[in-house]
């Protein structure tokens, strides 16, 4: 700690209280010294009350105060994935494919992450022939989850790849001074590619760069190391041009490894468990400085002087109340939800969501608890026993949820004529009818009382979730507003 003045300039009005007392010594009495003793009543010499009370106030106003020394306070790194969906994650040299391979390692590093006491932030970024921001970093690894299980180079507006452009995309999206991990999920990366990937760290091997916290660059290789086929696949609705039946070769992983180790990461090959990267750095960051006022506490002197002043008493106390800065004061906001409420929203704070939807009495409330739950059928009937824009908005959300797009758009146009500026159902409905119809039939009862086996092959894909659909067709407006780009493909 150390001692400083927040407002120095008030040790200016020590100028005119000097003097003042300078001049209070030279003041000639009025009577002569020698008739004093016979014309004034016996007393002692007068102290000057009301100046010496001056001193701390002045004093006060400058504001000395103590600083106490700005804190280090951790926080976990920041961690972007990289997921390459370029064409060349089809080929099936890691059965079913590479694409399929690297979305269900993805989610079970999600669920290992989502056992830590303090989930970490998280960001996802695709790229094929460009990069694009598929999540923002967020500490809800349940929203990347949500889209991993569909992610296929099918949704990609532009096929090729630029593994460069997500990472200098990524590099945008670290605050300064913040600690961060870029994992780049890739099948195989070319010698101009990786020179392009280097020149985003000018300081690796420079002596003059300032020290700054560069992002680590860890690589994850889905690839079987051997030449691979890119076979057609059966029924996925979009072209691949000339990428269809070309020989890809081998990755150069020694090089691949070079790269990552300059920046401080590794490179591992997809295998069977999760890969060993080595821990995620935390962040330091200095907490401000604080000052704490003494100001007011030299003015307590004032209390007993005042007492003893017979003259001005009632003006130095006058003065103590305008001068005391009252300690700062908050009212405590009070429950924005009724009594009868507190317990459902205390389940829903504490991630009980079907807890909270019985607790809820009322039915928006409700119906947030059940769709948070996944149980979006309870959601649509909560959420239809209210008549607001809000109640409206979020069974479309349900309805998309469960396939019923005529439905979510009647509730998304429901929601807009009770508020016409509601911008979310504007979004949401300008997506809905931008977006190609998709078949979603009815299902129908098995004939036995066992549940049908899911298909495991690709001639009968299964619709991307809703999520994943309005990603695809944001994905393809964002690539209607950029520039043409070449693209490149790494073999």
């Amino acid at each position: 700690m150390e001692l400083m003045l927040l407002r120095p300039l008030w040790l200016l009005a020590l100028l005119p209280w000097l003097w003042q007392g300078w001049r209070r010594r030279l003041q000639r009495p009025l009577l002569a010294p020698a008739m004093q003793a016979y014309l004034l009543p016996a007393r002692g010499r007068a102290i000057p009350w009301l100046w010496l009370a001056t001193l701390p106030v002045i004093l006060a106003l400058a504001g000395p105060a103590l600083r106490q020394q700005s804190q280090t306070v951790s926080s976990p790194a920041l961690d972007i994935w990289l997921l390459d969906l370029s064409s060349s994650m089809q080929a099936r040299d890691l059965p079913p494919d590479r694409a399929t391979r690297v979305r269900l390692l993805l989610q079970d590093m999600l669920a290992e992450a989502a056992a830590r006491q303090e989930p970490h932030p998280l960001g996802l970024i695709l790229f094929a022939g460009d990069a694009y921001l598929a999540m923002p970093p967020t500490r809800d690894h349940q929203a990347i989850s949500l889209l991993l299980p569909d992610l296929r180079p099918a949704i990609m507006p532009l096929q090729g790849s630029a593994p460069e452009r997500a990472v200098a995309l990524a590099l945008t999206q670290i605050p300064p001074g913040q600690q961060a991990r870029l994992l780049l999920i890739t099948d195989g990366l070319s010698d101009s590619q990786m020179a392009r990937i280097a020149a985003l760290w000018p300081c690796l091997d420079s002596l003059f760069c300032p020290q700054t916290s560069s992002p680590r660059l860890d690589i994850l290789l889905a690839n079987a190391g051997e030449r691979a086929v890119l076979h057609p696949p059966s029924a996925e609705g979009w072209q691949l041009g000339s990428a269809l039946g070309q020989t890809l070769p081998a990755p150069d992983g020694a090089a691949m490894a070079d790269l990552a180790a300059s920046t401080g990461g590794r490179l591992q090959w997809l295998q069977a468990g999760l890969p060993s990267f080595a821990p995620l750095p935390m962040s330091q960051t200095q907490t401000g400085a604080q000052s704490r006022d003494l100001g007011p506490w030299l003015l307590l002197p004032l209390l007993p002087l005042a007492l003893l002043a017979r003259i001005g008493a009632h003006w130095l106390l006058l003065l103590m109340v305008v001068i005391l800065p009252p300690h700062p004061l908050q009212a405590a906001p009070a429950p924005w939800w009724p009594a009868q409420e507190a317990p459902g929203w205390q389940a829903f704070s504490q991630g009980r969501y079907q807890e909270a939807a019985r607790a809820f009495q009322d039915p928006v409330w409700q119906g947030n608890a059940w769709y948070r739950a996944g149980d979006y059928a309870r959601a649509v009937a909560a959420y239809g026993r209210a008549d607001t824009a809000t109640a409206h908005y979020n069974r479309g959300n349900a309805l998309v949820w469960l396939g019923d797009l005529k439905g979510a758009e009647q509730a998304y146009l429901a929601a807009l004529k009770r508020e016409p500026r509601h911008q979310d159902a504007l979004h949401n409905l300008a997506l809905l009818r931008a977006s190609p119809p998709q078949a979603t039939p009815a299902p129908q009862p098995p004939e036995t009382g066992e549940p049908p086996e899911p298909s495991a092959t690709s001639d009968n894909p299964r619709p991307p979730a809703p999520p994943v659909l309005l990603l695809e067709q944001r994905l393809r407006k964002e690539a209607e507003r950029r520039p043409l780009l070449k693209v490149e493909e790494p073999w």
